[in-house]
């Protein structure tokens, strides 16, 4: 893995553990939400300063560039993080459909006694 890659994964994964936290701050994003951001940036930051943890799982995985190594992590970290989030927002969209039935039938109600 190159220097100039090391130095992009620490600066972006300081950048990012920033806009979180700020994010946070400003209560737009939850701290539940925000653990899997910090955790990836954890990540990053130990895969840059550590370059034989990549080194290693690349041989382990049998890819010849730790960078790629990296990249992969990347892109599946975050196709699992992807697919839990359209979990979510199917179990809300149904819990939203539930409650407009349900506020829709009490309307419906409460005009028939009135």
């Amino acid at each position: 893995m190159t220097g100039w890659l090391r130095v992009v994964l620490i600066v972006a994964s300081l950048a990012m553990m920033a806009l979180v936290l700020m994010k946070i701050r400003k209560a737009q994003m939850r701290i539940a939400d925000s653990t899997f951001w910090f955790l990836f940036a954890a990540i990053m930051v130990v895969f840059a300063v550590f370059p034989q943890v990549p080194f290693f799982f690349s041989f382990l995985i049998g890819i010849d560039s730790p960078s790629n190594f990296v990249f992969l992590f990347a892109i599946g970290a975050l196709f699992v993080h992807e697919f839990y989030l359209t979990v979510e927002l199917s179990r809300l969209r149904a819990k939203t459909a539930a409650l407009v039935q349900h506020v829709a039938l009490r309307e419906e109600d409460e005009g028939k006694d009135g």
